[in-house]
């Protein structure tokens, strides 16, 4: 009896040992299991990372289009990505990744409307997810997340499926988003500096130093043609000056805003180039046609300025200047210096017309 007792004993025992080494086994592979889990899911936010680090040289968009391409590999279920950027009181989508979202690229929501999950992520500053307040009309679970530093709100990404669901990576997803502000917000900054020093921030035509570098690469490229026309108009605002003096420098703004405005109107769209060239005068490139047909077409904007109304009672005329090559110089910098010397013809001549260089011996006035 007292040999049973024992040995029944030592099968409990064991069979306690046993179960309590299969027990840490169990908790052991449970611990590793979600070690390996951590890790994966961190060398996936590394991995997005350097991804969208390497796009900030390229654009905010690509910034935006490797993090998308990012989240859906890490989530097949989401199948519609889209991007909003801050515009005042609005939020605009500026990228629409997914065949569910086409319809979706210029979408447009007030900033209050917490009825959507785009605007409550924004205005809450952290995630917002759920059925309610979903954006497509087969969404059935969404996720939104604000991208923000210390510069405020860049962009909120919104993320959704057909799964009703949830997304299962979704702590994974918003700390992807969440560090990829840095990269986008860079890559925005680039854009602004590369924009500054390119486009003038009254008028948004080129600088003139952007301009005179497309001038000098347009004129090496018909040497090297050894054929075709490239004219230039040199645009000065007359009176100008009494315009600010009198009416105030906003109003100024307003006049350069509208010679602007009348300028692109008169240069060929996508093929000409406009530029301001300081204070009240531009420029623009005008390619491909005769010289003739250039200075015509610099005579109807001529007229075009005369005829405008720019909201003070003062009627505003301009001189200009056209020069060609290969007629009138033989660079990038003769052409301007020409180009310039006939709009000052026009200025002596009596203000409002359009003078031509006559093959470098002297300018003529068109009428």
């Amino acid at each position: 009896m007292a040999i049973l007792l024992v040995v029944s004993t030592f099968a409990i025992v064991t069979s306690l040992c046993a179960m309590s080494s299969w027990r840490a086994h169990a908790r052991l592979r449970d611990r590793h299991e979600y070690i390996d889990s951590l890790h994966s899911r961190e060398e996936f936010v590394l991995e997005a990372m350097r991804e969208c680090m390497e796009a900030s040289r390229v654009s905010s968009d690509a910034v935006i289009e490797r993090l998308s391409e990012a989240i859906r590999r890490r989530e097949p279920e989401i199948d519609a990505v889209l991007a909003f950027a801050p515009r005042g009181e609005e939020l605009a989508a500026f990228y629409a990744q997914g065949p569910r979202v086409e319809h979706f690229q210029q979408l447009r929501l007030r900033r209050d409307m917490e009825s959507f999950l785009p605007a409550r992520a924004a205005l809450a500053g952290h995630r917002a997810t759920g059925s309610a307040g979903v954006i497509i009309p087969t969404d059935r679970y969404a996720l939104a997340v604000p991208m923000q530093d210390r510069g405020g709100l860049h962009a909120v990404i919104y993320c959704s499926s057909t799964n009703s669901f949830g997304i299962a990576q979704e702590d994974t997803i918003v700390r992807t988003i969440e560090h990829a502000a840095s990269p986008f917000a860079l890559a925005v900054e680039r854009e602004g500096d590369r924009a500054d020093a390119t486009f003038d921030g009254l008028t948004g035509l080129l600088t003139p130093r952007a301009f005179r570098e497309r001038l000098r690469s347009d004129v090496a490229r018909l040497h090297l043609r050894s054929s075709g026309v490239l004219s230039l108009w040199f645009i000065d605002t007359d009176h100008f000056k009494s315009v600010n003096d009198t009416y105030g420098h906003a109003a100024g703004d307003r006049v350069l805003q509208q010679m602007a405005a009348l300028l692109r109107a008169h240069v060929v769209a996508d093929v000409d180039i406009g530029a301001r060239n300081g204070g009240d005068e531009f420029c623009a490139i005008v390619y491909d046609v005769q010289k003739t047909i250039a200075i015509e077409r610099a005579q109807a904007l001529c007229d075009a300025v005369r005829r405008a109304d720019f909201s003070i009672p003062l009627q505003l005329t301009a001189s200009i200047g056209v020069a060609s090559l290969p007629f009138d110089a033989h660079d990038a910098s003769e052409l301007l210096e020409v180009a310039d010397a006939a709009m000052y013809h026009s200025k002596r001549s009596g203000r409002d017309r359009v003078s031509f260089a006559v093959n470098g011996t002297g300018f003529s006035v068109y009428r």
